[in-house]
């Protein structure tokens, strides 16, 4: 009971931020034209003895529901949600109750639908029926799908990256400019951990003697990345430039790779878009 408990709390793919819009579309209209052809070629639930002549065209207006469903969802529903739609916390159990979420909305759109092709009063046992067909439609095969990813991914990043540090020809001393243009800080590439976003400013981190120290500047992270003419010093995350050269071991989990860097326990994320990183340091 406890492993069964233990995936639903482990971390999962979080795609809500990655994807561009045309293809959280594309993907909903996909999930619409597998209802529509699930229920045109298998006929469940009484449909093979519907008789109608549009009937092909109210079979198709479930399937188009399905994919207006699935867009409320990702345009409206996450957004409007950010604290709970969070990639650093999304989990398999998230994913799976936002699914549950989605069948809900298909559900209540179905009945709505099916109540206006009857010429019917939307009833309670009307949506119960539409909802016990969409979950035996959907459910069990969108839950195995989320687990099995899961259980891919878990195998993908389960083990750890032997990393090679690489020596390259770069100036000793890296110069950074604040917005100002007066406001600068120097740091010997040697010692320069990683660099951090921090609102309007930018949180240089690097060791010195031993210790993890930081230097506050006001610049965005793009202005200092665009300052450093290395291929070890590279952006990693939206959020972070880091130091490939003092990277010690990579792990990560369903969620993407972590660099684990010299000197003081210090972890770096690494965002999906930059995974090819790994391969460059291993």
């Amino acid at each position: 009971m406890n492993k069964i408990t233990g995936i639903f709390s482990q971390p999962y793919p979080f795609d809500a931020q990655q994807l561009t819009l045309l293809r959280r579309t594309m993907g909903s209209l996909a999930e619409g034209f597998f209802i529509a052809v699930f229920l045109i070629v298998f006929k469940p639930f009484g449909i093979n003895n519907w008789q109608d002549p549009n009937k092909i065209y109210y079979l198709l207006g479930f399937g188009l529901i399905t994919a207006l469903s699935s867009l409320f969802l990702k345009l409206v529903i996450t957004p409007a949600f950010p604290a709970y739609f969070n990639e650093a916390k999304w989990t398999v159990g998230r994913k799976i109750a936002s699914i549950l979420l989605l069948l809900l909305i298909i559900t209540t759109g179905n009945a709505l639908f099916l109540s206006s092709l009857l010429n019917k009063a939307f009833s309670l046992q009307n949506f119960l029926w539409n909802l016990t067909s969409v979950v035996l439609i959907g459910i069990f095969p969108i839950s195995f799908g989320v687990i099995s990813n899961y259980i891919y991914q878990l195998k993908k990043y389960k083990k750890p990256v032997a990393v090679k540090v690489h020596e390259e020809n770069i100036p000793e001393i890296l110069t950074f400019v604040a917005e100002n243009e007066k406001d600068t800080f120097e740091v010997a590439q040697r010692d320069l951990l990683f660099i951090e976003s921090a609102d309007n400013y930018t949180v240089i981190n690097y060791v010195e003697s031993g210790q993890l120290k930081k230097e506050l500047l006001r610049s965005s992270l793009t202005r200092l990345e665009k300052q450093v003419e290395s291929e070890s010093i590279v952006r990693c995350h939206r959020s972070f430039i880091v130091n490939l050269n003092k990277v010690e071991d990579v792990t990560g989990n369903a969620q993407g790779y972590k660099f684990h860097l010299q000197a003081p326990e210090v972890i770096v994320p690494v965002a999906r878009k930059y995974s090819d990183l790994v391969k460059r340091i291993s």
